[in-house]
Formats: structure tokens, C-alpha cells, sequence
């Protein structure tokens, strides 16, 4: 008699339409016979209905508006959401569930304890924990309170690079528990960039906030020469850089798009900037997907100095790197990308080879597989 496959269940605060990492890793959990149902929670009402995938992925949404913005509004439906979550959990027999990032955690926590500890449960940490809780009071304690609560349920901790393992292992987890699943682009969607015309095309996507160094990229712009500059996302700085956009014929603001309006813009591009403000340790130790997408593209980086980026940048040599808030020295080197066309084809050159050699999701997929056999099939 065939046994039923194993069910996992992936909880996600957002509507699982963008977040390209969450739904690769259910695919190919879907793709290794696993039946993969996510949780997803449409905060701002983009979506009409569920969604069920040809491999057997199945994705049930909460729409519920909360927007992005203030806590005091936020928290509360998140509450909501959490509810919503622990209902289906409740009354549904799984083996695992996976907790995308610290804000869904709580709900499998809840989860685990209801069910007695018997499913397992991954924790899966695109971000310290601190990147969610600064919006609330004693971010140090409670981030602690998490982490030593993860070390304890989490049978499972997928993190985003090696500069985690080393953050969590110092903290007493068990690395033989923690698998590196890096955001990486399959081997058949990487291309090396073939440049054309004289200008340099300059695209960010994302939010629109201060900290990931917007305001920089609008004021370089003044310094510039055949640069143009195009952003599309939403945030704090929506409105001011709408304004800058009619001003400046040079810059464009698209405000937000689908994933499939943005893929050819990405692909048209020549520079993905990923200009994070390296105050906070989460920012110091992540790798945010613009860079991994730049590699795979064959796009030179331009990123923040202090970061595990710039390592990753001047290991490879694939792109620049300045110092965050140095607006001379972003314009340079936005003006030698434009201007410097062998070296910025000898940086897209080494950006493509790093990409083919260590960072291709069939890599990534292995690992995620390896360590979900470990949890489930080894009992």
C-alpha cells in the first residue's frame, strides 16, 4: 500500500504573487512529491482568488487590507491573520509547517503547541528577526525571546547565506539543522548582458524607502550624464519622487507593478542598484535579491560598502562598491558604469561566471530537498 506524501503547509504574510523565494522553494518541495498548500495573506486586496498550480501547489489567500503602513494598524490584522492561520492548521493533518520569516512564526509556534509537538517545524529566516520587531518597543529582548523560542521548536532552519549559519551557530543552534537556500535564478534563466546604445539605463524596484538609499540614487542623477533612472515600487517616498519625476525628464516613476511587468524592465536594464544602509547587523549580513538577479544576468552590482554584499562584490569582482550616503562617490560610479565599457563588460563578465559557478537555484533546491528528507523521512 503507497503511503500519502508528506504535507507541508507554508505560512506567508504576503499574497504569494511576488515573492519569487517562498514560491521556488514550494515548487520544488511540490516537484519532489511533497503536497505543498501556503497560507498566504493578501494585505492589500491585488488578488481574486486561491491558486492552484499544474504540479500540485495550492495556495490559499486571507484578504484582509492592511496596507504597509503603521504598526498600530497593521498588528492588529495580523492578529487576524494568525487566527485564520491556526484555523486550517487545526483541523488539517500535516507533517511540517514552514514559517516564511519572524512574523508568521508566532502562528506555527501555536501551531506546534496545539498538535502536541508532533509536526515538525521549519523556520524560515529571510531576515533576522530584528528587521520585523524594530517597530516595537525592547527590540533586543524580544528578538532574543524568538531566536532562543527557534532554537528550541525549529526541527528546521533555512537561511539565506552563510553569514547565518554563523550569526545563529554563535548563538548555540545546531548548524547540522540549518540549511543555506540562497534567492537564486535557475541555470536556464541566466543570460549574459549584451549592452546596447551609449547610455546607461539604472532600474530599482522595491520599496520606496530611505534606507535602501532611493533619495541618493534621485540626487546623483543631478551629476550625471546619460544616465536615466527608473522606480518602481511603493513606500514612504512615493509621493516625492513622483514629483521628481515630472521635474527631471531623466527619471521615471512607475509606482507598483506586477512581476510580469517588471521582468522587462529587469532584462533592459544595465544597473540593479541594491544601496541598503548598512546601520542595522540584519542589512550587514544579508544578500538582497538584486544582487543575486545582477549576477544571473550578467548586470555589474553597485552596492553598499559594510555589507556581506561588498564581500560577495569584490570576491567575484562583478561590480562596484561605495560608501553608503557618499553621494560624489555614487554618481562616479554611476558615470563609469556609463562611461567604461570594457570594464563594465569585464565585471559582467565575472558576474555571469559567478552566477554559473555557485549561484544557480539547482543548487539551492538540492539543499532545501537534502534537509527537508533529514526532517521528514528519517524520523
Amino acid at each position: 500500500m503507497q503511503s500519502r506524501p508528506k504535507k507541508v503547509v507554508m505560512l506567508l504574510s504576503n499574497p504569494a504573487t511576488y515573492d519569487a523565494r517562498p514560491l521556488k522553494e514550494a515548487h520544488t518541495l511540490a516537484a519532489a512529491g511533497y503536497s505543498v498548500t501556503i497560507l498566504a495573506w493578501d494585505r492589500d486586496l491585488e488578488t481574486r482568488r486561491d491558486s492552484v498550480y499544474s504540479d500540485g501547489l495550492k495556495v490559499k489567500r486571507m484578504r484582509l487590507f492592511a496596507g504597509h503602513g503603521t504598526p498600530v494598524f497593521t498588528v492588529p490584522r495580523l492578529f487576524v491573520f494568525y487566527a485564520w492561520c491556526l484555523v486550517h492548521l487545526v483541523f488539517t493533518r500535516f507533517d511540517l509547517v514552514h514559517c516564511h520569516d519572524v512574523d508568521t512564526l508566532p502562528a506555527g509556534f501555536a501551531a506546534k503547541a496545539v498538535k502536541l509537538g508532533r509536526p515538525r517545524l521549519a523556520y524560515d529566516m529571510h531576515d533576522l528577526p530584528e528587521s520585523f520587531l524594530r517597530f516595537f518597543p525592547l527590540t533586543g529582548l524580544t528578538q532574543g525571546i524568538f531566536l532562543a523560542s527557534a532554537r528550541k521548536l525549529s526541527d528546521l532552519l533555512v537561511v539565506t547565506n552563510d553569514r547565518y549559519v554563523e550569526y545563529l551557530g554563535g548563538r548555540g543552534f545546531d548548524r547540522k539543522k540549518i540549511v543555506v537556500v540562497m534567492n537564486a535564478q535557475p541555470a536556464q534563466e541566466g543570460r549574459l548582458k549584451k549592452r546596447e546604445g551609449s547610455g546607461l539605463k539604472v532600474l530599482y524596484y522595491g520599496w520606496m524607502g530611505r534606507e535602501r538609499g532611493v533619495h541618493l540614487l534621485v540626487d546623483a542623477m543631478k551629476g550625471t550624464k546619460d544616465v536615466t533612472l527608473t522606480l518602481a515600487g511603493r513606500g514612504e517616498l512615493e509621493g516625492e519622487l513622483r514629483g521628481v519625476s515630472r521635474s527631471n525628464p531623466n527619471i521615471k516613476f512607475l509606482g507598483w507593478l506586477t512581476v510580469k511587468e517588471l521582468r522587462p524592465l529587469i532584462y533592459e536594464a544595465d544597473v540593479l542598484p541594491s544601496l541598503y544602509e548598512p546601520r542595522s547587523e540584519n542589512v550587514q549580513i544579508s544578500t538582497p535579491g538584486k544582487l543575486l538577479t545582477s549576477m544571473s544576468l550578467g548586470i555589474p552590482s553597485l552596492v553598499s560598502a559594510g555589507s556581506y554584499q561588498e564581500e560577495l562584490v569584490r570576491r567575484y569582482g562583478c561590480g562596484l562598491v561605495v560608501e553608503w550616503g557618499n553621494l560624489e562617490a555614487l554618481t562616479d560610479a554611476l558615470q563609469t558604469l556609463c562611461a567604461d565599457r570594457e570594464l563594465y563588460n569585464t565585471m559582467a563578465k565575472a558576474a555571469y561566471d559567478a552566477f554559473r559557478s555557485s549561484f544557480v537555484w539547482e543548487v539551492m533546491e538540492a539543499r532545501l530537498r537534502d534537509g527537508y528528507s533529514e526532517v521528514l523521512e528519517r524520523r
